[in-house]
C-alpha cells in the first residue's frame, strides 16, 4: 500500500466505524466481522511501519483497548514475525539542556521509547529484547 492510498483506506474505514456507531445509539456495538478484518489488515500494516497503536485507533476513531484485543485476536499483528527490520536514523532536531549530541533513541513498533542510551547498552538491548 502507497502511503497516498493508506490515508484513504484510514478515511474509508473512519467513515464505515462512524456510520456504524451512529446506527445504533446507546446500544452495545459489535463490529461486522468484513469490517473488523479490514480494520485488523490495515492496523497491521501501520504497525509494521512502526506506527504506534494509539496513533492507529485515534485515526480510525477506536478506543486503543478494542483496537489492540482485536490485534491480539488475529494473531499476527502485535506479535512481529522474527526477522529484519527497516530502521530510519534520523538527524536529531533540538536537543534539550543536558542532552548530548551522542545519546541514542530506541523507538519500538508499539510506540515505547527508552532515550540516552550509548551504542553499547542500546546493541546490549537490542540482543536480549530481540
Amino acid at each position: 500500500m502507497e502511503l497516498g492510498s493508506l490515508d484513504e483506506v484510514c478515511e474509508q474505514l473512519r467513515r464505515e466505524i462512524e456510520a456504524e456507531l451512529e446506527s445504533r445509539p446507546g446500544r452495545r456495538w459489535r463490529c461486522p466481522v468484513p469490517l473488523r478484518s479490514r480494520i485488523v489488515s490495515y492496523a497491521r500494516v501501520c504497525r509494521e511501519q512502526g506506527e504506534p497503536l494509539h496513533q492507529i485507533s485515534s485515526r480510525l476513531g477506536l478506543v486503543e483497548s478494542t483496537l489492540a484485543r482485536w490485534l491480539k485476536a488475529d494473531g499476527r499483528a502485535l506479535a512481529l514475525a522474527p526477522g529484519f527490520r527497516s530502521v530510519s536514523v534520523l538527524e536529531g532536531g533540538d536537543h534539550g539542556q543536558g542532552e548530548t549530541l551522542h545519546t541514542l533513541r530506541l523507538t519500538t513498533p508499539a510506540g515505547y521509547m527508552v532515550e540516552g542510551l550509548d551504542a553499547q547498552t542500546l546493541a546490549f538491548l537490542l540482543r536480549v529484547v530481540g
